[in-house]
């Protein structure tokens, strides 16, 4: 069907306007979550309030509320999103986030999500969530949370693709240095610094300190460093406009 001029031109405008609203609404979303802070330990949050704004859907372990629906308190999109959160057993991995199997094909409205902490084995060498601070604790809850964002805007068919991409160091090394950085615009880039700053700590005292060969390449860094996230939150607005 061939088009006039003002017909091209009104359907311009039509799709303009729509998506300037749908920016507005994005934005308008973007700006409920709460404001940085540098210590969320000084806050006087009543929990049963966040409770009643962040806890629908959420599966929420005993001694791990405060944590969680701190963060979430960052990401008013997933006031309604389905999460469970499960403690396991295990002395290897920190902390991760999946769809689950029976809900993979579904839209992402009706999505349900998996964050398991690794946190329980007697046996366990690796850094432990639960021995965080609260801010760190936060900060890779953040983290995690800006990944369910980023498959909510996948299909199904998206999903098990990226499951692919994972076989891929350097896509793997950019997505999760992608998702530290949109952490930060979040407003939870104290609270990753943190974390970052507890893990190199931890990590430090238990692997000795081994010299780089001559002339070694650098590697890239999966994850981007307590000096990466400075920087970044320096040269943020939402950072300047808190303080």
């Amino acid at each position: 069907m061939k088009l006039n001029k003002k017909t091209v031109v009104r359907r311009i405008v039509q799709l303009t306007l729509l998506l300037a609203g749908m920016h507005a609404i994005f934005t308008s979303r973007a700006q409920e979550a709460s404001k940085p802070v540098k210590d969320i330990t000084a806050l006087s949050i009543t929990y049963p309030a966040l409770q009643n704004s962040y806890g629908t859907h959420k599966q929420i372990p005993a001694g791990y509320e405060k944590p969680i629906l701190t963060a979430l308190s960052y990401f008013p999109e997933l006031k309604n999103t389905r999460i469970t959160f499960k403690i396991k057993k295990s002395n290897k991995g920190i902390i991760s986030t999946r769809p689950t199997i029976g809900s993979l094909f579904r839209r992402s409205s009706k999505r349900r999500y998996l964050v398991i902490i690794n946190d329980t084995a007697a046996n366990r060498t690796i850094p432990a969530f639960a021995m965080a601070p609260i801010n760190g604790q936060v900060g890779i809850l953040g983290h995690e949370f800006c990944h369910i964002l980023y498959f909510n805007k996948k299909t199904g068919l998206g999903l098990l693709g990226l499951g692919i991409a994972h076989v891929s160091k350097n896509y793997m090394d950019k997505f999760e240095r992608n998702t530290d950085s949109m952490n930060i615009e979040r407003g939870l880039g104290y609270q990753l610094m943190s974390w970052k700053a507890y893990l190199t700590e931890r990590f430090s005292a238990s692997r000795p300190a081994q010299p780089a060969p001559a002339n070694a390449p650098a590697e890239p860094k999966r994850y981007m460093s307590v000096a990466a996230i400075q920087k970044q939150i320096d040269n943020s607005k939402i950072y300047k406009q808190a303080n």
